[in-house]
């Protein structure tokens, strides 16, 4: 079973290489990592885990700050523009 989930995620994880769009790229890396994550810490081998740690870790700080700047610019434009409901009542 173990065996399994560490080609899955290696397979998502060299995947991650031919997507060009970073949130897409970043969030399969951060399921693949995960994946490889779980396999290390099963076998025991402290460099795996490290490292797919800190991978996880990174792409997983840059996924909420992605997260955080596009729900900030949605707010922006949420108060920018009036609503619809608002324009039809005036009008």
């Amino acid at each position: 079973m173990y065996d399994i989930i560490s080609w899955v995620g290696l397979t998502i994880c060299i995947g991650a290489f031919f997507i060009k769009d970073v949130f897409w790229l970043r969030l399969a890396t951060l399921i693949g990592c995960s994946l490889l994550f779980v396999y290390y810490s099963h076998i025991a081998i402290p460099q795996g885990v490290i490292s797919n740690l800190l991978v996880l870790l990174i792409n997983a700080y840059y996924l909420v700050r992605f997260a955080t700047v596009r729900r900030k610019a949605l707010n922006a434009v949420k108060v920018a523009a009036p609503s619809a409901a608002t324009l039809t009542t005036e009008n």
